[in-house]
């Protein structure tokens, strides 16, 4: 969940999303999910929205460029100014912008958890006022190979999921460090650190293997709950280090390692906690209870509960998947990832000749609008079964694969906005992001945009109908937002 990029000093004011309908006209393109954050004066720490790799550093800008007049020696200067951008563990990068000069305190390469300062606020490069603007890209290899904003989620004292909006209340809750790329190994059932290679685990060779990935606070003063977990350099385990001795599948002389981790417990699960995390009384090791058939390397008989109830955060971010396109041919929204597809004009594959890059959020839970789309494991096209709507045949759908149905087996569902009565809340950047609908016939996400009258359902023969009526479309993010 990402955080407020600041403390709980007060003085922070939101000056709105690009989304946010106060501010339209206010977003250039690949600003569209961006944030405003003013903060008068200037100095502010700047904290990390997230835990990262810093792949981008700017920290000798002096100029602003805010309506300069012509022949002004700033000209040409960077309009984010002084900056930091930070890939996450998703590979989804955050951009911190018009930062004052020599007060950045991290380097490219550096490994940033959240709640890090990162730097202090200012008012460089293109900014009418001392503020911090930040946005999260869909992916950034260079300053001229990046991909658009998407709407990100903020937890605070007083909300668990929402996007400021102008004039909301901001009470961050970012006030300490968290360290992400925890798992949880499906072989001992111990909980270990990912981010580094050569783990060892008691249940066997291979090392720890598992999934999840886990928020832990870390070298924080006055965090909630118990400190003193540290982790073992050796097996890459989390371990208690008031309790002695210790046992490391790594070898002879237990535990060894560094941090200071404080872990919750004895209070009840929430929606992104997990609760049923225990210490084992024989190896000190951090382990789920949850699940039988644990492996200590101690000695037979599994891990034993003996603290806890600990209480861990579990990370909620949506994976972005790009390399959607519009198929030229029957105007369907299809993947062009890996291999195969089949568009039901032409007898062929899809082409996404001409065609933008879209992206797609995938497992959405938190954001609104529809989350039931799946894309087609036969013919690659992005299609709607139908789930949760009232009226009509849920389960119609054709596939140009077989002349059957389109299939589901694909478990994840994928998020896009929709939108009513041919409107929507902000200025799209490129007009073939609008106009997406979902065809009545075949159900698949196709464009409405004016095109050459052709046939291309496969159910009725002919053209694309609208499933929800004819002022229903959605809206897609494309790599065309780009400033």
């Amino acid at each position: 969940m990402y955080r407020l990029p600041f403390k709980d000093d007060g003085k922070w004011k939101s000056a709105g999303n690009a989304d946010d309908p106060s501010r339209q006209g206010h977003a250039p393109g690949g600003q569209f999910y961006a944030f405003d954050f003013r903060h008068n004066p200037e100095g502010a720490e700047v904290l990390a929205v997230r835990g990262g790799t810093v792949v981008f550093v700017e920290n000798n800008q002096t100029c602003n460029t805010y309506n300069l007049p012509p022949g002004d020696p700033c000209e040409g200067k960077p309009g984010y100014g002084n900056a930091v951008l930070i890939r996450h563990l998703d590979n989804t990068v955050a951009a911190y912008n018009h930062m004052r000069k020599g007060t950045v305190t991290v380097q490219k390469d550096q490994v940033v958890v959240q709640g890090q300062k990162i730097g202090l606020s200012g008012n460089t490069g293109y900014s009418s006022e001392p503020h911090l603007h930040i946005d999260v890209r869909a992916y950034w290899n260079n300053e001229n190979d990046f991909g658009s904003t998407f709407p990100i989620i903020f937890q605070d004292k007083n909300h668990v999921a929402w996007r400021p909006h102008v004039g909301d209340e901001l009470h961050s809750d970012n006030d300490y460090k968290r360290q992400e790329q925890w798992k949880w190994c499906s072989k001992c059932q111990g909980l270990f650190f990912g981010g580094y290679s050569g783990s060892v685990c008691p249940a066997g060779p291979g090392g720890h293997t598992g999934g999840g990935n886990y928020i832990l606070a870390l070298n924080a003063a006055n965090v909630p709950g118990q400190p003193d977990w540290r982790w073992c350099s050796k097996c890459q385990g989390l371990f208690y280090s008031k309790h002695s001795p210790s046992n490391c599948p790594a070898g002879s002389g237990g535990h060894t390692g560094g941090g200071n981790y404080s872990l919750e417990h004895d209070i009840g699960p929430d929606y992104n906690r997990q609760d049923d995390w225990y210490r084992c009384t024989k190896c000190q090791i951090l382990f789920y209870g949850g699940n039988p058939g644990s492996v200590c390397p101690a000695g037979p008989g599994g891990h034993s509960k003996g603290g806890g109830n600990y209480v861990l955060y579990k990370a909620r971010f949506n994976p972005v998947q790009g390399d959607w396109h519009k198929c030229s041919k029957c105007r369907v929204l299809f993947y062009g990832g890996g291999s195969g597809s089949k568009c039901p004009k032409g007898n062929g594959l899809h082409d996404k000749a001409g065609s933008h890059q879209y992206y797609i959020t995938i497992d959405s839970t938190l954001y609104p609008g529809n989350s039931e789309c799946r894309r087609c494991d036969k013919c690659k096209a992005l299609w709607y079964p139908g789930v949760g709507v009232t009226g009509g045949d849920t389960t119609k759908s054709k596939c140009p694969v077989g002349n059957g149905q389109h299939s589901k087996s694909q478990t994840g569902h994928v998020y896009y906005l929709v939108t009513y009565n041919n409107s929507t809340p902000f200025p799209l950047p490129t007009p073939d992001q609008g106009g997406w609908k979902i065809c009545d016939g075949c159900r698949s996400l196709y464009n409405s945009n004016p095109q050459p009258k052709t046939g291309e359902c496969l159910s009725s023969g002919g053209q694309h109908s609208h499933f929800f009526g004819s002022n229903t479309f959605c809206v897609l993010i494309s790599n065309d937002e780009v400033s």
